[in-house]
């Protein structure tokens, strides 16, 4: 039994006993007079009657949040993190390098729905399919060794012209014949 400010100390299980009560049902129709009584003999009233309540300053998504379980995970340079064996990657971030290595909280609800926030923001993730490898984040520095590669690829091949014979140097452009401008359409 539970001791409600150390005041209750067994006296509901006692007082069972002493009227004679052992099933539920009758426990639950006297119950109500047992509280009576003993709010009677133990509450004390507040010193002041002003309501010392503060308001709820959170909307109700926050709400959910606080009452969610935190972790605290690492992003990895793709931008993914591992929880529960299940991989989760960012989506939606093109210049994602800056969130690469940063610290990420996890929040998970009782029914098991997770949310990942940053600085207090929330973020678009998806889950990946097991074995599925994350899609890569193009940072500045990659793209620009992507562009260089190909540039590269471009130079590199040999310049290509066309035979003297070729389709499109045999297309002649006919000159328009010109119209007496002093002829009525």
């Amino acid at each position: 039994m539970e001791r409600a400010n150390q005041t209750l100390q067994d006296r509901l299980v006692k007082e069972l006993r002493l009227q004679g009560i052992s099933d539920i049902e009758t426990a639950n129709t006297w119950l109500p007079a047992f509280i009576e009584d003993y709010n009677r003999r133990f509450a004390v009233s507040a010193r002041s009657e002003q309501d010392a309540h503060r308001p709820i300053l959170h909307d109700e998504q926050e709400l959910n949040l606080i009452f969610t379980i935190h972790y605290q995970r690492k992003l990895s340079k793709n931008l993914t993190l591992q929880f529960k064996n299940r991989q989760y990657q960012l989506q939606g971030y093109r210049n994602g390098y800056r969130l690469r290595g940063a610290m990420v909280t996890l929040c998970e609800s009782h029914d098991e729905q997770v949310t990942l926030l940053h600085k207090g923001k929330m973020l678009n993730y998806r889950i990946l399919a097991q074995g599925e490898q994350p899609a890569p984040v193009v940072d500045e520095k990659s793209l620009s060794q992507a562009v260089a590669q190909a540039i590269k690829k471009q130079q590199s091949r040999p310049k290509h012209k066309p035979a003297p014979d070729h389709p499109w140097r045999r297309f002649v452009i006919q000159p328009s014949t010109p119209q007496n401008i002093n002829q009525p359409l």
